[in-house]
């Protein structure tokens, strides 16, 4: 399936400018550093683009490079290799490069276009090579500046392998003059707690002057713009609606619901999108995939007990399948109303679309089979995904007719009344009488 683009620059203005200020220090002679965090989608690219966009009408020389996702294993150098391919295409460039190209034999397995002999591509034996090779990229960067300003662009930084951290956390930290800018971006949803770019970003916070952007999901006047441009027409106001709270503001997930027609009618969620949604999953335990699977059935947000209670599994292992999620960005844990809740929307709608109709059957019918004193648990808005008539269909029994308004009056076996969820209010049924329906 092809997804929908636009070339359309909307929103993004504070970010821009406070990236296009940072520039303009380069441009003075005073070395800057910005950091643009944000979840996958949402938009870094696209603003990194524009800046590159803007750069280049104001004469500054732009090497672009991104960092890979290659398994566990990373290419040493992908980003500068990749930034530095067109290095001698300008008038100059070469003529800088290539003598420290040659001096440095290292150095010019980067620049296999301006070395003589530049040997195979590969990291660095010993801990003098390395200083070598860091201290030639960042002679090369010095040097091409008195050509131009020069802005660097590392992408992706959240898949660099340790030989690419090394070297981006030299360069931040002894850049000292020079007419350079560099800028970097990660994905800030795929950080977790044992992530090796965690302790370099904790570093870098305390560089001075370094511009953190963190870039935010658009809001409804925004997307309502940039959907306008993909599909070049008119957004409805309840398709627009119904876009963002599905997509929550991410450009790149309300790209994809409208390339699947999503402006017609509410659609299933697009097989591309599910699978990018579902790759993350996949990468947690199967203890947390389980987890994931009895949370999804119950909504966006679930309480503590109510999923443990679902699971069937002893609360120590739901725990530890719990802190696997959470770790992994998927689920994220309120303390203040012990409750769960899936990150973003459409990963509850990927693990819920995902089951099996025999697991979703089972699921459904757990829950319905729970107690009706369970409204008292906290962080579950009971019922969690439907009404208990609902879950009823979902289990193979009929569905108890709704009650008359006014509401029915309490009784002795059902003192309390509650909501079932379809804005009428139902007596609480009665632990004998929750039996005889089973």
């Amino acid at each position: 399936m092809t997804s929908a683009t636009t070339t359309s620059f909307v929103g993004r203005t504070e970010e821009l400018e406070r990236l296009l200020a940072l520039l303009g220090r380069a441009e003075r002679g005073r070395p800057a550093v910005g950091l643009i965090a944000g979840d996958a989608g949402v938009g870094k690219t696209r603003l990194l683009d524009e800046l590159a966009a803007r750069a280049e009408g104001r004469g500054v020389r732009v090497l672009q490079g991104g960092c890979m996702e290659v398994g566990d294993v990373g290419l040493p150098y992908v980003p500068f290799v990749d930034a530095f391919r067109d290095l001698g295409t300008r008038p100059g460039e070469a003529e800088v490069a290539a003598p420290l190209a040659a001096a440095v034999p290292s150095l010019g397995r980067l620049l296999p276009e301006l070395a003589a002999d530049p040997g195979p591509a590969r990291a660095p034996g010993d801990g003098f090579e390395r200083v070598q090779l860091f201290d030639g990229v960042l002679s090369l960067l010095m040097r091409l500046s008195e050509l131009a300003p020069l802005l660097l662009v590392v992408e992706d930084v959240h898949w660099a392998d340790r030989s690419t951290r090394d070297l981006l956390a030299f360069l931040i930290r002894t850049l000292r003059g020079g007419r350079v800018a560099l800028v970097a971006s990660y994905r800030s949803d795929e950080l977790h707690r044992r992530h090796p770019l965690r302790p370099l970003l904790a570093e870098l916070v305390r560089v001075p002057d370094l511009e953190r952007v963190d870039l935010a999901p658009f809001g409804r006047v925004e997307l309502d713009e940039h959907l306008q441009a993909v599909a070049g027409q008119p957004i409805p106001p309840a398709v627009l609606d119904r876009i963002l709270a599905r997509s929550e503001g991410n450009a790149f997930f309300a790209e994809e619901l409208v390339a699947a027609g999503a402006i017609r009618a509410d659609i299933a969620l697009p097989e591309a999108l599910a699978d990018v949604l579902l790759d993350r999953i996949e990468t947690l335990s199967e203890l947390a995939q389980e987890v994931l699977k009895v949370a999804a059935v119950a909504g966006r947000r679930v309480g503590h007990r109510l999923l443990v209670e679902a699971s069937g599994r002893p609360e120590d292992e739901v725990e530890r399948g719990l802190r696997d999620a959470i770790a992994g960005q998927v689920l994220v844990a309120s303390a203040a109303t012990e409750s769960y809740r899936f990150r973003h929307a459409l990963l509850q709608e990927a693990v819920y679309g995902d089951l099996l109709p025999g697991e979703r059957t089972r699921l459904h019918a757990t829950y319905a089979r729970l107690p009706a004193r369970r409204p008292s648990w906290p962080g579950t808005a009971w019922p969690p995904t439907t009404s208990p008539a609902g879950w009823r269909r979902w289990s193979g029994r009929p569905a108890r007719p709704r009650p008359c308004s006014p509401p029915a009056r309490p009784t002795a076996t059902s003192p309390r009344p509650w909501s079932c969820g379809t804005g009428c209010r139902t007596p609480t049924p009665s632990p004998a009488s929750t039996g005889s329906r089973r």
